[in-house]
């Protein structure tokens, strides 16, 4: 009866309020994969009600890029290796590169990656990423493990010293040709624009790009300037919202947050 119960979205969200914080981690086996995730924070919540994390959405993207191009996904801002597991699970890429800053977060990326059979072809690198080399103060929130940033989010947020990488170089130390990328999946809280910076050779290339998109977050000329970069580059631009998707100008980016793939 409890099993058939669980079926229940509404069943699986009181379930997931009657945790106890003394229970730091949840492992759960899904259909083909399994995960650790903290059952108090928002993608854990996600995992634990819904099933998934945008794993539909990390479907509809390979469905769009199809199977030619690298056999390398570039993964800024892995998180605990969501993504990192079901991009890898359809077979379309044979390596991974993985770029994450949060120390709690990298715990859970190499546990996750591990749990999967995945550390053996994964390459974790941990730091953020920006247009230079050095240090940054990262801010994390600690009810969403995806949120932290480079970018202060406002006062009062706690922060860690990490270094801060350019994404070229990163390549160049693990030895990935640009050819090789398939696609890169990119998710940093509003360092996008300092990240792409770093990567010409991946734009020159058209290598497809999945990224979060949240204008608000970019000083006021920012969003412009990027848009404007990328059309250089990409010819083809999709926008996910929800459940709807559609194709829009490169110059003419819609405001709020999105998710955004750029396409040859």
């Amino acid at each position: 009866m409890f099993a058939g119960l669980r079926t229940f979205d509404r069943f699986r969200y009181f379930s997931l309020l009657t945790i106890n914080e003394d229970i730091v981690l949840v492992t759960r086996q899904f259909a083909d994969h399994r995960l650790t995730f903290s059952p108090h924070e928002y993608i854990g919540r996600s995992l634990f009600k819904d099933g998934h994390y945008q794993r539909d959405l990390a479907d509809r993207v390979l469905e769009i890029i199809g199977q030619t191009g690298g056999r390398t996904l570039l993964e800024v801002g892995a998180n605990i290796g969501t993504h990192s597991v079901y991009l890898t699970r359809s077979g379309r890429f044979d390596r991974l590169v993985c770029i994450e800053p949060a120390p709690d977060n990298i715990q859970l990326l190499k546990q996750n990656l591990s749990l999967n059979g995945l550390m053996d072809g994964t390459t974790v690198i941990e730091c953020a990423v920006g247009d230079h080399n050095g240090v940054v103060d990262f801010y994390f929130d600690e009810k969403n493990c995806g949120a932290g940033g480079v970018i202060r989010p406002g006062e009062g947020a706690r922060s860690v010293q990490v270094p801060l990488r350019r994404v070229d170089e990163i390549l160049r130390e693990v030895d990935v040709n640009p050819d090789d990328i398939g696609l890169v999946w990119m998710d940093i809280e509003g360092a996008e624009p300092a990240a792409l910076r770093s990567m010409r050779d991946l734009l020159e290339r058209r290598v497809p790009i999945l990224m979060e998109y949240v204008p608000s977050r970019y000083e006021p000329s920012e969003a412009s300037e990027m848009a404007a970069d990328l059309a250089q580059y990409y010819g083809r631009c999709v926008v996910f919202s929800g459940k709807s998707e559609r194709d829009v100008d490169i110059r003419n980016l819609p405001g709020g947050t999105n998710d955004i793939l750029f396409l040859p």
